[in-house]
């Protein structure tokens, strides 16, 4: 079967816990050698054209950097030595919505065999028809799953927890108009809630803010002391090909702050918004069922996973029902209910763990016949146990990238050579040249 080669892009270091259980979920639950090669490090190297690669990956991380597409044109350099591999390739793209057309000039170029979207059957002709043409398999997969091992932490924080006494809780990012209507609802429900919560006299944590951002352990704390939380699908309601849509909205902010969606959308847009459809369940969907939060979202159909009136309250996106929805919070028992039976039917399950994520990839990668046999092929074994430890040396070149100048003058300033330093490095700089 040979060994899997996956291809990510981690420029800084740790990698936030969702990241890392998705990227590391092949190496745990693969049952197979994995190879790990960080592209903001070093390019794929040579000796891989010389073991038995049986599957190529490429991850999320990688082909999220389209999303600066300088940067990803750079890193096309760094892939010379996948010229020599046979084996079957696979893509995990994420957020399909943007530069759609680089992510499939990209798959194109490096022949990928199949792509594990998380957009809905019904747009795959519109993102990747041309791929589809030329005989590109396709999977519908998840944006992210549950871990076990971090299904067995909530369990032991919410059992450490005290009494929720946060009416409603929520965090996200800033939408962007660039996203549609869609995806301006996650900003749009955080204020509507936060008024409600204002006039009603409730206890609400909600933010976009990035410095509120909760990480880890503190994120699955919080939500393990909120009554409720809210939420909509991710996703946007346009594809944007190759970023001008962006552009244009970035611009018109810069030279008309504050403006309206509606006025955004007249300027970038008309008529685009709502002509695509892609809407998918997050993650943080996953983690409310797993800490047992009863959850009040946008109506939708999260992946055909929760279902409305049965493992969440239902709110239409003109908010036309808050009120309703809102009364939830006096019944106490109903909404316990239903956040037990989510956990029961999404996490308890096992459906939606990231050992069925991994076997989903290995059953669909279509086989391929190498050509000819590798040369000086190292064994599986040697693998397994020498590539971890060389993925963690590219780690600690991203924390030396990141924190290595400032170690060096803190460790100069701590024996008392910083000055030296500085005067040497001073007397050893060129100078420039006498002008005339």
């Amino acid at each position: 079967m040979g060994s899997i080669l996956v291809l990510y892009y981690a420029p800084t270091a740790p990698l936030r816990a969702a990241i890392a259980d998705h990227l590391y979920s092949i190496r745990r639950y693969s049952g197979r050698p994995c190879i790990y090669v960080n592209l903001a490090v070093r390019p794929v190297p040579r000796w891989v054209s010389h073991q038995e690669i049986g599957l190529v990956v490429f991850h999320t991380t990688l082909l999220a950097t389209r999303w600066h597409p300088a940067a990803f044109g750079r890193l096309v350099s760094r892939l010379d030595a996948l010229e020599g591999l046979a084996c079957p390739r696979i893509a995990i793209p994420q957020d399909e919505f943007l530069n759609t057309d680089p992510l499939v000039d990209f798959l194109r170029q490096f022949r990928v065999d199949h792509v594990f979207t998380c957009a809905p059957r019904e747009e795959w002709e519109t993102i990747y028809g041309a791929l589809m043409a030329d005989g590109v398999g396709m999977t519908r997969v998840l944006t992210g799953y549950l871990e076990r091992r971090t299904v067995q932490r909530i369990d032991q924080l919410a059992a450490e927890s005290g009494e929720r006494v946060i009416d409603i809780g929520y965090r996200s990012w800033q939408p962007e108009p660039w996203l549609g209507r869609h995806g301006m609802v996650k900003g749009w429900i955080a204020e509507r809630f936060a008024d409600e919560g204002r006039r009603l006299g409730l206890r609400t944590d909600i933010s976009m803010s990035p410095g509120d951002t909760l990480l880890g352990d503190a994120w699955y704390r919080f939500l393990l002391r909120c009554r409720f939380t809210i939420g909509a699908e991710g996703g946007a309601s346009i594809l944007d090909r190759d970023g001008r849509i962006r552009d244009c909205v970035n611009g018109y902010l810069v030279a008309h702050p504050g403006a309206s969606f509606d006025e955004i959308e007249q300027a970038c847009f008309p008529g685009l918004d709502g002509t695509f459809n892609l809407r998918a369940i997050s993650p943080r969907h996953l983690e409310a069922c797993a800490t047992r939060t009863p959850q009040i979202l946008i109506e939708g159909s999260y992946n055909g996973i929760l279902e409305p009136d049965r493992h969440y309250i239902s709110l239409r996106p003109d908010f036309s029902d808050i009120s309703q929805a809102l009364k939830a919070i006096d019944d106490s028992s109903d909404a316990a209910e239903m956040a037990a039976r989510a956990y029961r039917d999404v996490v308890a399950s096992g459906e939606h763990s990231y050992e069925s994520f991994v076997s989903t990839l290995l059953s669909a990668t279509p086989p391929r016949r190498p050509r000819g046999v590798a040369r000086r092929s190292v064994p599986a074994a040697v693998i397994s146990a020498w590539a971890p430890v060389a993925d963690r040396g590219s780690w600690a070149l991203v924390w030396l990238r990141q924190h290595g100048k400032q170690v060096a003058r803190e460790t100069l300033r701590r024996v008392g050579l910083l000055g030296v330093a500085k005067r040497a490095r001073t007397r050893l700089r060129p100078r420039s040249p006498r002008a005339g």
